[in-house]
């Protein structure tokens, strides 16, 4: 059953601005009606996070997942929640939400089902290259290098292709806490005890996330 069919979701690729508005004082107009004081008391005084979230930019799951509000998590999202150390964007990330945040929790949730694993463990990368789409081309190389350290494992303990993925899935997870870790910024924090680190993967069809890893002190 495609998505169109269901009509559960709040929007559509036929809104407009008015429809954009009008639903977001519904959702304004509820979390209000269930936590009353949220936004007047807390959001508008600031914000204190306790987790830094780095998740993918699939558009089906978020911070959210943890049963989180407004306010509780800063997030970061990248395609396949990839963490480059020479990424302005990461390092300042990581910077502002540890060093000015205290987030005392850094949680790199991967997903199934995942756009940029998929692209990889289907050698569709390639198509990919010279094109209009030649960004992600290279941006996807990391998880090209990742599949191909790994396919010889992951072909040997199956071959379901769902399976397949969810295990690339997995060590991508792995591989970008890893990278994480050599960050000077994360590094430092967590040599104070000021951070821990934890690896997880989000289950798009059930909405459970699992343990991957943990970085403690």
């Amino acid at each position: 059953m495609s998505p169109a069919s269901t009509n559960i979701f709040t929007l559509t690729h036929g809104s407009n601005l008015p429809d954009l508005l009008e639903s977001n004082q519904k959702w304004s107009s509820k979390t209000t009606e269930e936590h009353p004081a949220l936004f007047r008391d807390y959001n508008a005084n600031g914000q204190a996070p306790h987790t830094l979230f780095i998740g993918c930019s699939d558009s089906r799951y978020n911070e959210n997942c943890l049963g989180v509000i407004p306010g509780e998590a800063f997030t970061w999202k990248t395609i396949a929640n990839v963490v480059r150390q020479d990424d302005l964007t990461c390092r300042a990330t990581l910077e502002f939400a540890i060093n000015v945040l205290k987030v005392n929790k850094v949680v790199v949730c991967g997903h199934t089902d995942c756009g940029g694993i998929n692209t990889c463990l289907q050698h569709k990368r390639a198509s990919l290259e010279g094109g209009e789409n030649n960004h992600l081309f290279q941006y996807l190389q990391d998880l090209d290098d990742l599949y191909h350290e790994h396919k010889a494992d992951v072909f040997a303990a199956t071959d379901d292709v769902k399976t397949q993925s969810r295990l690339l899935s997995k060590l991508n997870v792995e591989r970008q806490v890893s990278k994480l870790l050599a960050i000077d910024t994360v590094k430092s924090a967590l040599a104070r005890g000021e951070i821990q680190v934890y690896g997880l993967l989000y289950d798009v069809a059930t909405g459970f996330v699992e343990q991957v890893s943990e970085t403690t002190a």
